[in-house]
């Protein structure tokens, strides 16, 4: 068990999403959607629509698993498909975010959201600040 929660563009089955197995209440997750706003990942207009979701999933999976979690990708964060997510999972179930990393629904949510403006701002605090250090030492 843990703090779970899925994070997706859309609910489709083949959709990209990322599983968080720990920190997936809310007051976490828009702390790492802010986080991606302020380090400006953003979907590439290059690539089809589908792929720029998974690529902007990707990214933000790598920084909170480096920056966050200090892990890698695979122990406590997981990129997968959303029909292969545990998306009613009886903790935090999905997060549907738009392409400006909002919250645009949730789905499977079994209790009231964890709001907390303080844990948000020190949460994301501490990714932006991380990955500034790191960018700064490369």
């Amino acid at each position: 068990m843990g703090n779970r929660a899925v994070l997706t563009f859309d609910t489709k089955h083949d959709s990209p999403c990322i599983y968080l197995h720990w920190n997936g209440g809310r007051a976490s997750v828009e702390a790492f959607l802010h986080a991606a706003k302020v380090l400006q990942i953003t979907l590439p207009d290059d690539l089809p629509l589908g792929e720029a979701k998974t690529w902007a999933l990707d990214r933000l999976a790598e920084l909170l698993a480096k920056r966050f979690f200090l892990c890698s990708v695979g122990t406590t964060i997981y990129r997968t498909t959303y029909g292969d997510a545990d998306c009613d999972n009886g903790d935090n179930g999905v997060f549907i975010v738009d392409i400006y990393w909002d919250i645009a629904g949730r789905l499977f949510q079994p209790y009231p959201d964890e709001l907390d403006a303080l844990k948000t701002a020190e949460i994301c605090d501490t990714i932006v600040a991380a990955e500034r250090q790191a960018q700064e030492a490369a």
